[in-house]
């Protein structure tokens, strides 16, 4: 299975809302992704009570939700000359 991070703020960038980012291997299937952002984030009551959300599985409003590919690519960068 290919892994996904999932990150959560409760106040994100749009609007103040809570917010998570979740980063994909970009081998990841669709699956994935929804296993972990079920697990992690819609089906955690706790999660949900922490971030002042109603903890019911079906109204999930007022929470933000991105996902993007995560990157594991070393880069040199030599500053100066």
């Amino acid at each position: 299975m290919a892994q996904a991070l999932v990150h959560i703020s409760k106040v994100g960038c749009c609007g103040g809302r809570p917010s998570a980012t979740v980063l994909v291997d970009p081998k990841a299937k669709i699956d994935d992704i929804t296993t972990a952002i079920q697990k992690n984030v819609t089906r955690n009551r706790d999660l949900l009570k922490k971030l002042g959300l109603k903890a019911c599985s079906a109204c999930i409003s007022g929470f933000d939700i991105d996902i993007r590919q995560r990157y594991d690519i070393d880069m040199n960068v030599q500053i100066g000359g």
